[in-house]
């Protein structure tokens, strides 16, 4: 068994390093208040092209039809803090050119379209409902619901996104883990925390989301966040130097928290060499000007070598697992 899906992971490596990382491209907006900027990738059967939107580089075809027969599962991407619905253009083109829908979204409260509430509780709380308002968006619009499985949904999520996924999955928030990982000077989010003024949310289950990827996540999770009783499958993935609110070693001791599946708990993923921004896509050189923090990686690490073998462990759990 391990052999084959070795052979299987060798061939959509393959597949994806000889494609040129293109999709169809659809801009979409989600209806309510405030209104949700978010982006359709589609299987295109068109070559694609480059295309310049503001500091990002992608490589897809605006507004192609949809190469597809039959209704497509789709995934949904949500970005981390002061992201944007291209953070991951480059894995939802990939999973796109893999027969694999994507919708990704720019987050009411702490996109890069909008910070000033980025670092209040209020921003953490949204997040859960901005995708499922994204999701009902969608499937409200009879040119999607046409193409589109509302069987079969799936999330990818990073750092907050991450964070985002596990909420939605059925797990509590234990913000009071932050206090150790907060900026100086601390937001109003770590000054709440700091004086034991933290919010209880509640989870946000989405049960229409059958199956997840999950990397870097935020460490507001604890063994009192209910992890042992999320039911659906995870993949997890996490840089080994962390950041960002992500310390090393946080996703291994999360993952001793869920629940084990039939043989085992879900396996961590670990990044060698990676800080907690690998997971973003490879930066334009005017990206890299403007946020090289971002755009940064540690020496040795090569983020556009590590990408195309991410998105193809990513391409294959969600064609089993959708």
């Amino acid at each position: 068994m391990k052999r084959c899906r070795s052979a299987l992971l060798a061939a959509l490596l393959a597949s994806i390093a000889m494609l040129a990382q293109g999709a169809g491209l659809h801009r979409f907006t989600v209806a309510g208040e405030p209104p949700l900027q978010a982006l359709l990738w589609m299987p295109c059967a068109q070559p694609p092209a480059l295309l310049k939107r503001g500091p990002f580089e992608v490589m897809a075809t605006e507004d192609c039809p949809v190469a597809a027969s039959g209704k497509l599962p789709w995934v949904v991407i949500s970005h981390g803090y002061g992201g944007s619905a291209l953070s991951h253009w480059n894995m939802a083109a990939a999973l796109a050119d893999g027969g694999i829908a994507v919708l990704s979204l720019n987050h009411s409260l702490d996109s890069a379209l909008n910070l000033a509430q980025g670092g209040s509780f209020a921003a953490l709380e949204a997040r859960p409902a901005d995708v499922r308002r994204a999701i009902d968006g969608v499937l409200a619009d009879s040119r999607w619901r046409a193409v589109l499985d509302a069987q079969r949904i799936g999330f990818l999520g990073f750092s907050r996104g991450a964070y985002t996924g596990l909420v939605l999955a059925g797990a509590r928030p234990d913000f009071a883990q932050l206090a150790g990982h907060c900026p100086e000077p601390p937001s109003p989010m770590c000054q709440a925390i700091a004086q034991g003024q933290a919010p209880a949310l509640k989870p946000q289950p989405e049960p229409r989301i059958k199956a997840m990827v999950l990397a870097d996540p935020l460490a507001a999770f604890s063994a009192t966040s209910g992890l042992e009783k999320l039911k659906l499958p995870l993949q997890l993935w996490a840089s080994e130097q962390g950041g960002e609110g992500v310390p090393a070693g946080s996703v291994q001791a999360l993952a001793q928290w869920l629940p084990a599946g039939k043989t085992a708990k879900p396996a961590v993923h670990g990044v060698a060499g990676a800080a907690h921004f690998a997971f973003l896509a490879p930066c334009s050189a005017q990206l890299a000007a403007a946020a090289p923090q971002i755009c940064s990686d540690p020496a040795g690490f090569d983020r556009r070598a590590f990408q195309p073998r991410w998105a193809a462990e990513v391409l294959a759990f969600f064609r089993q697992k959708l």
